[in-house]
């Protein structure tokens, strides 16, 4: 294992054997003698499941939407560092591209107010979003969001917001309604107090949302160590936004 790799082995944590999981059962067997694994030339891992029958996160399931962060909201958010809020929602919006699924920006009041538009250092990050601007408080009551997110095609749905009680906690609650299956890196959002965000979660929660953090999805989406496409880029995400070291410098 390379210095590069050696992180996301770290961070991913588990690998899983094909006898395991009898929809990869065309995988080759691979055997471990003495705790040590040996491969056939050019192994790329394990086949990648079908987007349908995949229980996990994967690059052919999923959207990544992110509704209100704006300067003025932002501000307002008082139980996590804004810090570390953008340097993980950085994170996040970067494994999103790195791995083509599609992403949805949102915020509000910005041609009906003139309100602040999205944080530009984040929305930077993808510049092919699609983009949606509401005057719901409730992103799912506005026709257009709720139509870009059906043309997506993805029935997961990684969804973060600003504040997680509000503008984040009414669509979850829609989208879980409607048949859609949401994560909420909780890393990812905040609210204006400890109790406000922990409230928001708790209803989300009751609705079927499940509560992951930012790291989960590189994870998931990367899946095996041995799909070699993305693997230097994706350890580079893991080392320099969760690990926060030099992603230049060889990992110890």
């Amino acid at each position: 294992m390379t210095s590069l790799v050696k992180p996301f082995a770290l961070a991913l944590g588990l690998t899983f054997a094909a006898s395991v999981m009898p929809a990869l059962a065309e995988a080759p067997m691979i055997k471990s003698i003495n705790g040590v694994a040996t491969y056939p030339e050019g192994y790329q891992g394990t086949p990648a499941r079908a987007a349908d029958e995949d229980p996990f996160l994967s690059p052919t399931n999923s959207a990544l939407i992110l509704i209100d962060y704006q300067p003025p909201i932002l501000a307002g958010v008082k139980n996590i560092d804004h810090k570390d809020l953008i340097n993980n929602t950085t994170g996040l919006i970067k494994t999103a591209v790195l791995y083509d699924i599609p992403v949805i920006f949102s915020h509000v009041a910005v041609g009906l107010n003139g309100y602040a538009p999205m944080i530009d250092e984040l929305r930077k990050l993808a510049p092919n979003a699609v983009f949606i601007d509401r005057t719901n408080v409730n992103a799912w009551e506005e026709p257009e969001f709720v139509a870009a997110v059906k043309a997506t095609g993805r029935k997961k749905l990684i969804m973060g917001g600003l504040w997680t009680d509000v503008c984040l906690a009414y669509p979850a609650i829609e989208a879980e309604k409607a048949g859609y299956d949401v994560y909420v890196p909780e890393d990812t959002v905040g609210s204006i107090s400890q109790m406000s965000h922990e409230n928001g979660m708790r209803r989300m929660i009751a609705a079927g949302v499940e509560p992951i953090t930012w790291n989960v999805v590189p994870a998931e989406l990367q899946r095996d160590h041995a799909r070699a496409d993305v693997l230097p880029e994706v350890t580079r995400i893991f080392m320099e936004y969760l690990f926060k070291v030099d992603p230049n410098k060889a990992w110890n």
